[in-house]
């Protein structure tokens, strides 16, 4: 086709053709290489040519066809003359200015105002005056208020008044007595806080918090979903082996979590069954499983959207727009009806799908279920919330209706909506569990109808007990932890630590130096052991308790008393560097200790060492002796010689360091030591006399500066003045007195007042009014022709915002034939401008094939830099013509003309009709030959049936003029007419005449005309409907929007519209599974919270799922992997060298399988596994999935890496070796 297409430009347009000629110098180059030159150059310029000529020839426009047309002149018609068509002229807008035809009469005088006109004035204060030049239209004038304000407007505003009074008395002034700000009430709230306040800041008011109790409950509820869930007998085996593993490796990490251990879990049980026989089938939480399933999924939905929506639309709007509905009642039931066409297909697809059965015999059932149990839930929500809004809307309706002072009140209208939507609520909190249940009833899903039930059950009868139960326990917002320092080493704690276990040591001080820490140190089995030493005693209070203020007080006040006893009394006087032990002692000293790893011993700390008097002597003088042996032996080679410098070298070492240096220690370093040493040990010795003082006055600067002790988040700063002026005085206080004197007094004088202003307002506007009207309105009132400051004009033709502009069909028609054009010329240009760049597609082609081999590439120079100027010049010229056509084509419509310009019914019927017809002959001829896509896809691509040339005609006056164009033009629509400028419209004029169309009229209405306002979307589903462990709605929780930027506005909760989960909070089966097992064994159970168990819970979720075969070991399994992608002779590498090292060495991971082999018999498996999808579902590796294999000395291992570094978790499957030989296990 595009061959064709472009033999046919190349006719005509008749470029011409020149061989490309290559130019090179033979001498340059080996004769050898000059032979193959010669030939490749005879080959290209063979092959290759450019257009020495290439002349642009635009198809023919209506633009270049001369015709007839009139020129009006001096209001007659002359005779036609010869001119060529411009769009441009095709829409003249009106001219609006009619004000002096308006208002004069035939005498040339202003008319006088009609009776009516005047009886508008009495009522509105403004009248309205018809148009001349747009029929049916008016001048609306306003009458300044200093003439007249009209009876009904001055009894609005004395409705207005009235509204103000009683918000002042039963809004206003009720709030002052009861509401959260500046109240009676708010102040008794302010004097309990105050006090609550004082009290806590004398002796510390209890403060305690129940935690986490929105997840307790949680837990809770997921646990009563599967608290009757019992596994069915075939599985009781695979069940039991689980379960002992887990409880098993928890005692193993318990007794030792430092060295990773692997982790290989028997199958988990995937089926349970109710009390009354009912299956239960959650294969569906499986990661590897689900993840093996969506991509399945995801081209199944995408196939299902596809080719039929389009023609099923149709064909439902044009059922629905003859039996008379509205647009949007349209568009919900369309949309309803291709949403169940689409779920019927794609749920069939699924259910008949033959890898979905490969992956797991009955998946694809399962999977419907479970999309169609959030279908139903989802739907519940929904039709609970469209009845919330349908009796909200009704609500208003009557308020506005039934009390026309009231429903005025804005506050009054919230506390109404607010008191519905409170007990809207409260009844129907349990009707989206309770219509999701007959809709699952309805669909046969009986597992999610039994889960259904017990989460209705659940939230009903013991939320609330749970709730308040949970709620007694418990906990102190703050723990306070005070630590005392121990003196002697010989007191330190010193702690073994052998895997998890913690013991006591005997605590040993050698007066050596420590030996190097060995990086790890083996013992007790080759577990791990650690030493840790504690060098203070630690107390820990809490504000759980009354008084706990003055118990930090007392444990503040001893801590710091024996700690500054141990630093002034131990630490600066015998310890430190200005000590009386480094005035007196010989040697340097070690007073600190440090905790050898590889024995537990605590030895001398070398990085403390302090030095003495003398020390510091010696050193000194060990220096000057060391810069003077420096000094000499360095060669003489100086400025100025060293029989100069020598005398300076001695004066600086020997004077000023040495001499200097050793006065300096001996004078002032004792008198420092002394000095200080003394003022310490005073100190200490005095310290409980002004410690207790210290204490006490930091505990007051807590409640008067800053509350360091705060248990809550709540104000910190300034505590003391908080309490005594925030909320005694002026909330407790002065607020009340205030609050009744504002309610009891002041707003009913103040609603007085307005209503006697109101009263008297009324009754003065309407004796002035009256006054003025006779006086003055109806004897003098005339028609104005412009505006003043006694009247102005407020709405007419030019003034409003909401009117049309008509048009004749010929117009429209006119319109649709400058943009066939412009797609025709779209189209042309796209094809021509391939044709220009043929030379140099071509000689592209011809470097690539010949040179590619030779990694040689196109340069941008000689003949390809000359090809490439001449086609962007060529290409220049094309855009520049193409432009100029586009010009003439341009109807000049501005966007605001656009959007306004309309057709009566039957002329937009027939402007259909005529353009489909007018589509269908030039799009055939002209545009469909240009395009380079077949035409089935244009017609797809439009959404589209093929060949529908009305849907074309009305999805093209869109784009000529907008959506509402399709809306037939009204009889009460305010419009006005778009007039022809100089264009002879025969050609259309002629074609309305001789078309036919009568009984395609009604065809036409009931499929396009509508349509304009009929949204209709494409059908789609998630895949996250198909993972029951995707949160799709945690609950709906409805407000209504309240503005927050002022204090005095209440601060509504949010009302929590449903409990319905989506979908239900359903455990995973391994937590079932130990729910199950901790049921029937309470006496020796498996601790769930214990954080091994939790570790262990979390690896085995990403085990690959197993299908079990006829025959199941009653050992622990191994399991063969096997993927289509990654089978188990493929060597798995990580992404990255950190996850090595997050794994354990091989040493540590298949010690025990090199030692103790120990048979068993065979299992048949079948593991389903996508570890090589790069995508975040079903990777093993990264975060997306927690697993990893790898392959190891004939291991295929599964490794768990979570991603804070725990070693305690590994995964290890063991395959099988081809051989008779059972494999080895732990």
């Amino acid at each position: 086709m595009t061959e064709a297409l472009e033999d046919s430009t190349l006719k005509e347009m008749d470029p011409e053709k020149e061989t490309l000629f290559f130019q090179f110098d033979a001498s340059t180059v080996p004769d050898d290489m000059a032979e193959v030159m010669k030939s490749i150059k005879e080959l290209a310029e063979n092959m290759l040519f450019h257009w020495k000529t290439f002349p642009i020839i635009l198809p023919p426009s209506i633009t270049e066809v001369v015709g007839e047309a009139t020129v009006p002149q001096d209001g007659e018609k002359e005779t036609l003359h010869k001119g060529k068509i411009n769009f441009n002229d095709l829409f003249k807008a009106p001219t609006f200015d009619e004000l002096d035809q308006v208002a004069m009469n035939s005498s040339g005088s202003l008319k006088k105002l009609t009776d009516k006109q005047l009886q508008d004035v009495w009522n509105h204060g403004q009248f309205e005056v018809d148009s001349i030049n747009f029929p049916g239209q008016v001048h609306k004038w306003r009458l300044t208020r200093l003439l007249q304000k009209g009876s009904l407007t001055a009894q609005d505003s004395l409705l207005n008044d009235l509204a103000l009074v009683l918000r002042l008395l039963i809004i206003t002034a009720r709030n002052r007595f009861v509401s959260h700000f500046f109240s009676v009430s708010d102040s008794f709230r302010g004097l309990g806080i105050g006090f609550t306040k004082l009290l806590d800041i004398l002796i510390g008011v209890p403060s305690t918090t129940s935690g986490d109790l929105d997840g307790k409950i949680q837990d809770e509820h997921m646990r009563y979903l599967v608290a009757e869930l019992d596994i069915k007998p075939h599985c009781k085996k695979d069940f039991q082996t689980f379960c002992t593993y887990v409880k098993e490796k928890c005692e193993q990490l318990q007794a030792d979590s430092s060295k990773g251990t692997p982790i290989r879990p028997p199958p988990i049980p995937y089926s349970y069954q109710t009390p009354s026989g009912l299956d239960i089938d959650l294969r569906l939480f499986n990661k590897d499983l689900i993840n093996n399933c969506l991509p399945i999924l995801s081209s199944i939905l995408d196939r299902g959207s596809r080719g039929w929506h389009v023609q099923y639309r149709q064909k439902l709007i044009r059922e629905l727009q003859g039996k008379g509905l509205t647009n949007e009642e349209i568009s919900k039931r369309v949309n309803a009806s291709i949403m169940d066409e689409y779920l019927d297909r794609v749920f069939s697809a699924i259910c008949s799908n033959t890898e979905l059965d490969n992956l797991q015999q009955g998946i694809g059932k399962l999977l419907v279920e479970q999309a169609k149990t959030v279908i139903a839930m989802k739907k519940a929500v929904n039709n609970v919330q469209v009845k919330m809004v349908k009796h909200k809307e009704k609500l208003i309706s009557h308020l506005k209706s039934g009390y026309r002072v009231k429903s005025r009140i804005e506050p009054w209208m919230n506390e109404q909506i607010r008191a519905f939507e409170t007990e809207f609520v409260e009844q129907n909190l349990w009707s989206a569990h309770e219509e999701a249940i007959s809709i699952c009833e309805d669909e046969g899903l009986k597992q999610a109808v039994y889960f259904l039930k017990r989460d209705l059950n659940f939230l009903k009868q013991r939320e609330a007990v749970l709730i308040k139960e949970l709620g007694k326990v418990r906990y102190p917002k703050r723990r306070f932890t005070f630590a005392t320092r121990i003196w002697l080493p010989q007191n330190y704690i010193v702690l073994k630590k052998i895997g998890n276990q913690q013991e006591r040591i005997p605590t040993v001080v050698m007066n050596t130096q420590s030996p190097p820490n060995s990086s790890l140190a083996l013992g007790e089995g080759d577990r791990v052991v650690s030493y840790t030493v504690e060098k203070s005693h630690q107390r820990v209070t809490s504000s759980r308790y009354p008084f706990w203020r003055w118990w930090n007080y007392l444990h503040r006040t001893w801590t710091w008393t024996w700690n500054a006893i141990f630093v002034l009394g131990v630490v600066i006087p015998w310890c430190s560097s200005i000590s009386l032990r480094a005035l007196f002692s010989i040697k340097p000293f070690i007073p600190d200790t440090t905790l050898s790893q590889n024995d537990g011993k605590l030895y001398r700390n070398s990085y403390a060492t302090t030095q003495t008097l003398c020390s510091r002597l010696s050193r000194l003088w060990v220096n000057v002796w060391e810069s003077r042996k420096k000094f000499e032996d360095a060669p003489d080679q100086g400025f100025l010689g060293k029989s100069l410098t020598r005398h300076i070298n001695r004066f600086w070492n020997y004077v000023m360091k040495g001499a200097c240096g050793t006065v300096i220690l001996v004078l002032f370093f004792p008198v420092c030591c002394v000095v200080t040493s003394t003022a310490s040990l005073t100190a200490a010795v005095t310290a409980p006399l002004w410690m207790p003082a210290v204490t006490l006055f930091v505990h007051i600067s807590f409640f008067l500066v800053f509350d360091f002790d705060c248990p809550d988040e709540s104000n910190r700063l300034f505590l003391i003045f908080e309490a005594l002026l925030g909320r005694i005085v002026l909330q407790g206080l002065i607020q009340p007195i205030a609050a009744l004197l504002t309610g009891g007094i002041l707003c009913p004088l103040a609603a007085l007042a307005v209503s006697i202003f109101g009263l008297l307002r009324r009754t003065g506007r309407g004796a002035w009014d009256t006054v003025m009207y006779f006086t003055v309105v109806k004897s003098r009132g005339r028609v104005p022709a412009k505006d003043s400051f006694v009247a102005r004009r407020i709405a007419g033709p030019g003034l409003a915002s909401n009117y049309y502009f008509q048009i004749q069909m010929e117009q429209a028609l006119a319109a649709l034939d400058s943009r066939m054009e412009q797609d025709e010329l779209e189209a042309w240009k796209s094809h021509v401008t391939k044709v220009i760049e043929l030379p140099k597609e071509k000689y592209s082609l011809f470097v690539e094939q010949c040179f590619k081999p030779f990694s040689a590439d196109v340069v941008q120079e000689g003949v390809y830099k000359r090809l490439c100027a001449e086609t962007s010049q060529y290409l220049t010229d094309l855009t520049m013509k193409v432009k100029n056509r586009e010009k003439n084509l341009n109807t000049g419509l501005h966007p605001d003309i656009q959007r306004r310009i309309k057709l009566p019914e039957r002329e937009l019927k027939l402007s259909i009709l005529n353009a489909a017809k007018m589509l269908d002959k030039f799009y055939t001829e002209r545009v469909f030959p240009k395009l380079l896509i077949p035409e089935v896809d244009f017609w797809e691509g439009k959404g589209l049936e093929f060949r529908d040339w009305r849907g074309l005609a009305s999805k093209k006056f869109i784009e000529v003029f907008s959506k509402t164009f399709l809306i037939p033009l009204e009889d009460t629509d305010n419009h006005f007419e778009l007039e022809v400028n100089h264009i002879n419209m025969e050609r259309y004029m002629k074609m309305l005449a001789t078309g036919d169309f009568h009984d395609d009229l009604d065809l036409v209405t009931e499929i396009h005309t509508p349509s304009g306002e009929v949204t209709v979307k494409a059908p789609q589903l998630d895949l996250h409907f198909f993972d029951p462990s995707q949160v799709i709605l945690q609950t709906t929780r409805y407000h209504t929007p309240r503005s927050r930027s002022k204090p005095w506005k209440p601060v509504l909760k949010e009302l929590q519209f449903d409990k319905l989960q989506i979908p239900l909070p359903i455990p995973h089966p391994v937590v079932i599974a130990v729910l199950i097992y901790n049921r029937d064994h309470d006496q020796n159970p498996i601790v769930y919270e214990d954080v091994y168990c939790q570790r262990i819970l979390r690896a085995t979720k990403e085990v690959p799922f197993v299908a079990m075969g006829e025959s199941v070991s009653s050992d622990m399994c191994d399991i063969e992997l096997s993927t289509p992608e990654n089978t188990i002779d493929s060597e798995q590498t990580f992404c990255h060298l950190a996850q090595q090292e997050r794994t354990f060495s091989e040493e540590n991971m298949t010690y025990p399988f090199n030692h103790s082999p120990v048979p068993e018999r065979r299992v048949q498996v079948v593991v389903h596994s996508m570890l090589d999808r790069s995508e975040g579902r079903g990777r093993a590796r990264g975060k997306g999935r927690g697993a990893e294999q790898e392959k190891d000395d004939g291991q295929a291992r599964v490794v768990y890496a979570e991603k804070e570094k725990d070693n305690s978790c590994v995964v290890n499957f063991s395959d099988f070796d081809n051989g008779d030989d059972d494999p080895a296990m732990v």
